[in-house]
């Protein structure tokens, strides 16, 4: 995508190599709210009202959902996060003050998280002043680089222990506001070594990964500094367009188009860390980035069903009205029930009704008919019915000769 300033200059563009050269990139993301607060609390419940000052309604995050399953919630919270958010982990580093330079990082830790996590957590606190020393650019990309690399050290240091590990780096929407678009582009080019080694550390533990942002930047000129929240800015594609990217298990390498929202973004994860707890306030969609999908079959009575794909029987169930099948890859597959087939293009989590058992098809006739497992009776069938006609037809010739 180009981006443009609100005066129609073209703008720069940064490539982040560990950011689009792999997994299942979406292409088109817009946030509700581009508004840091507001917008984490959308990322976190799927709800596109929900706001920092009410995050803590019982329930409503992915921080609870994970948590019912036994998961650790983990956070290093750079800028603009909210006391709700910081309460809803189990371990945090965060940052009470705003400012790039001068701030001191704080650890807050329930009673029970393990004092190994807890080590590291106070090891990365005292290690920020050797990120934050210099001005400039340089300065802000090491703010975010702190940030990254910490996390890195967790992903690797957690070992067989589930986590959810949520990274805010926010300098790069300080850099928007202050240093405006070549200091912008600059620092977010800054963060494609230490998401390299944060990327490594995910695939060598087998983590899953999804990398996006709160909101973009909107530039009035070329030379102008940015902003993205204010009326001036709140509409305009480059503030509320943000990139969606999954790596890790499960994740197919595919680019996703069409339109989706912020709000997709969490039911998404949870669906593929093949967590089933609804977030009761989401209005999000899972988006289809998962190599898996489940296919659901609605028949109204008892009846045996078989799932077929290429000819190969895939799944075969009994004894119920309605079953799921999980975990299929992609493809085209016929389900057989009750004497109908129906043909099921599943890209995605589908569910399909056959509990109105009329006549088949006639293009499931043809499918039951020429189905692989029976094409070489069929052949010998056409083979034996040419050669009975054919000999017919040579007789009779033969006769009126």
């Amino acid at each position: 995508m180009s981006p443009r300033a609100i005066d129609g200059s073209p703008l720069p563009r940064a490539l982040l190599f560990n950011l689009t050269g792999r997994g299942a990139r979406v292409q088109n993301v817009t946030v509700p709210v581009p508004e840091t607060g507001p917008s984490h609390s959308v990322l976190v419940t799927g709800c596109s009202w929900m706001d920092s000052a009410i995050i803590g309604t019982p329930g409503a995050t992915i921080f609870d959902a994970v948590r019912e399953e036994g998961l650790l919630c983990l956070a290093l919270l750079q800028r603009g996060d909210a006391m709700g958010m910081v309460l809803e982990q189990d371990g945090v580093v965060f940052f009470d003050d705003n400012s790039l330079w001068g701030a001191e990082p704080l650890l807050a830790a329930k009673a029970d998280l393990p004092p190994e996590t807890s080590d590291i957590l106070w090891t990365w606190r005292d290690r920020f002043p050797l990120y934050n020393q210099v001005r400039g650019v340089p300065g802000y990309v090491g703010y975010n680089g702190w940030g990254l690399d910490a996390a890195a050290d967790l992903v690797s240091a957690m070992g067989e222990r589930p986590f959810l590990l949520m990274v805010n780096v926010g300098a790069v929407d300080s850099a928007g506001h202050n240093l405006g678009v070549e200091g912008y582009v600059e620092t977010i080019s800054g963060l494609d070594a230490p998401l390299g080694r944060l990327v490594e550390a995910c695939e060598s533990e087998g983590v899953l990964l999804l990398i996006t942002a709160d909101h973009g930047m909107s530039f009035p000129s070329a030379g102008g500094k940015g902003g993205h929240s204010s009326s001036k800015y709140s509409s305009l594609p480059e503030s509320v367009w943000v990139p969606a990217v999954y790596l890790g298990p499960g994740v197919d390498d595919i680019i996703i188009s069409g339109n989706w929202s912020q709000v997709d973004l969490g039911p998404t994860l949870l669906n593929l860390l093949d967590i089933r707890t609804a977030l009761p306030l989401s209005e999000g969609r899972v988006i289809p980035v998962s190599k898996l999908c489940d296919l659901s079959v609605d028949l109204g009575r008892v009846v045996e069903v078989e799932v077929i794909k290429n000819g190969t029987l895939v799944a075969r169930a009994t004894g119920d009205s309605r079953y799921i099948f999980r975990d299929l890859e992609r493809g085209t597959y016929a389900v057989e029930a009750g004497g109908r087939v129906e043909l099921v293009d599943l890209y995605s989590d589908q569910n399909i009704d056959l509990s109105d058992l009329s006549p088949r098809r006639f293009s499931d006739i043809l499918y039951s008919i020429f189905e692989p497992e029976k094409r070489k009776y069929v052949a010998a069938f056409l083979i034996l019915a040419v050669n009975i006609i054919g000999s017919i037809l040579i007789f009779r010739i033969a006769r009126r000769g």
